[in-house]
């Protein structure tokens, strides 16, 4: 027991910034250690999620800040474009890539801030959403992801003689993991939330700077 408790450590505080693989087992070791699953439901649920992990290659790793919470950063430098220029060529960026209009968000010059809430489809039953802010100095810009999740939409119908109506769901992504305590029929579909995340919003960063690197001679004529 005392060796199962120090694995748990070792694996807990390893992996203090991100949602990953190690993290899971050290939710499901810690629920063992607290008698809620017996030695043979813990090698029932090991001998799955390690053929799973097999098949899949590898975890959907999630960015989590210190608080535990799932973060994406991403920085860039633009050497000489200051923050004026950097600041509308954003918001430039995203009235043609989202149909952003100043109404839509939050922009603010002097502060060199500009944040929107967006989504995207992810399948034909969940959508991301998210919030952005992108703070903006001379020659450099951070873009952040926050207060991530995913909205779930239900179509109407009829089960077992009862009628359900259309319905929409609100949750945050730390609802979805540890994925190990979920059950196993959910894990398949909740790394594919994490994979596609993981890909978007890693894209959405490089669009953006991809078209503000690309700015003048793209505009040249």
């Amino acid at each position: 027991m005392k060796t199962l408790l120090v694995l748990f450590l070792i694996i807990f505080s390893s992996s203090l910034y991100g949602q990953t693989d190690s993290i899971e087992k050290a939710a499901i070791t810690a629920k063992f250690l607290s008698k809620d699953l017996t030695q043979e439901a813990l090698s029932q649920i090991g001998s799955k999620w390690n053929i799973l992990m097999k098949k899949i290659n590898k975890y959907p790793d999630l960015p989590l800040d210190k608080d535990g919470v799932v973060h994406y950063q991403y920085l860039n430098d633009f050497k000489n474009m200051k923050k004026e220029i950097l600041f509308n060529r954003i918001l430039e960026f995203l009235t043609i890539n989202y149909g952003f209009y100043p109404s839509n968000l939050y922009s603010n010059s002097a502060d060199g801030r500009i944040i929107f809430n967006g989504s995207f489809n992810i399948d034909g039953t969940y959508s991301g959403i998210y919030t952005a802010v992108i703070s903006i100095k001379d020659e450099k810009l951070r873009i952040e992801f926050i207060n991530i999740g995913f909205q779930a939409f239900y179509g109407a119908h009829d089960s077992g003689g009862t009628w359900y109506p259309d319905r929409t769901t609100n949750s945050s992504i730390s609802q979805f993991y540890p994925v190990l305590l979920k059950d196993s029929s959910q894990w398949v579909v909740t790394f594919n939330l994490f994979k596609t995340s993981n890909e978007y919003y890693k894209n959405e960063a490089e669009k953006l700077s991809n078209f503000l690197t690309t700015y003048d001679s793209t505009y040249l004529f």
